[in-house]
């Protein structure tokens, strides 16, 4: 049957909690064109309905603009619903094992029904060790590396051999994996760069992932480079310089820099004005006193002529050669 979207109540419950804008846009036209080829379950709840599996199917709908989407309404319990819930996200490939653990993790606090996590194994049909897996990482994981997780930056295989690290650690590793692109296909330079690491924890990581992927570091003196490797290193050298210069910060000016440089420019002193207050409040004319110093001329002319010789601005455009 049909339902409503503005109907179904989305629960807090699903262990998927990363959705992609662009990858349910894609969904929502593939369902507008297609069809809904599996529809969502809900269950009845006093307002409308509660989403018990699709949620994904069920924001894709809505971003695309659809009011309405096709459902299965079921009377399920609350365990029954989280078990719905994280079979349907566990059998999605996509979904992280940090979040299949997070899924995990909240079936066996929930529901008095679970014993252990070995019991939640039994009930999703998976192995114990799997789940384990997966509960390991939901708990252990650094943010950093949860997220690298989520957007796809690293691969399962790189989570796995990085979760065994403190947080610090799993980062800075993480950040290594990314720089130099260390597959985690195996076999692959991943479990060589992690084994080496383990060896000797304070070598130098960029030395080690070089060795982990056969690049091997030799020493040439300039003369030996060919003339155009020369010539990429000065191109980097001076690109390096003009990047300083933009980063570099400059400093704070202040007022009496700006009218020193003033003065040098327009060839006058800032001098200061005299006003007085008449009687009965009136405010009398402005009484200025302007002294222009003006630089040498060759040719002497009479500034006293000058219109402007009472200006404030003076000799700031016409130099004085404004007289009649």
């Amino acid at each position: 049957m049909k339902i409503s979207i503005d109907k179904i109540v989305v629960s807090k419950d699903n262990p998927r909690q990363s959705f992609g804008e662009e990858g349910l846009r894609r969904l929502g036209e593939s369902i507008k064109e297609h069809g809904q080829l599996q529809p969502v379950i809900v269950r009845p709840r006093a307002s409308g309905y509660e989403l018990v599996v699709g949620e994904r199917r069920l924001r894709a709908c809505a971003l695309i603009g659809l009011s309405e989407i096709e459902a299965d309404v079921k009377n399920v319990d609350d365990v029954t619903a989280m078990e719905l819930r994280l079979v349907e996200n566990i059998l999605r490939e996509d979904l992280t094992d940090a979040e299949k653990g997070d899924g995990v993790l909240a079936l066996w606090a929930n529901y008095d029904k679970y014993e252990t996590i070995k019991d939640v194994a039994n009930a999703i049909h998976k192995p114990c060790q799997t789940v384990e897996g997966w509960v390991r990482q939901s708990r252990k994981l650094s943010p950093k590396v949860r997220e690298y997780g989520v957007s796809h930056i690293l691969e399962n295989e790189h989570v796995h051999q990085l979760v065994k690290y403190p947080h610090s650690i799993q980062d800075r590793l993480a950040a290594v994996i990314i720089r130099k692109k260390i597959s985690a296909s195996v076999p692959g330079p991943l479990r060589p760069f992690v084994k080496m690491y383990d060896a000797d924890p304070e070598a130098d990581l960029d030395e080690l992932a070089n060795k982990a992927l056969g690049i091997e570091t030799i020493t040439l003196s300039k003369s030996e480079l060919p003339p155009r490797v020369l010539e990429n290193i000065e191109e980097k050298k001076q690109l390096a310089k003009v990047q300083k210069i933009r980063n570099k910060r400059g400093k704070s000016i202040t007022k009496d820099q700006i009218r020193q440089n003033l003065e040098k420019k327009a060839d006058f002193k800032f001098v200061k004005a005299t006003v007085s207050h008449g009687k009965a409040g009136l405010l009398p004319p402005l009484k200025m006193e302007v002294k222009p110093t003006i630089l040498p001329n060759p040719d002497n002319p009479d500034y006293t002529l000058c219109k402007c010789a009472l200006c404030p601005l003076f000799a700031i455009h016409c130099k004085g050669r404004c007289w009649t």
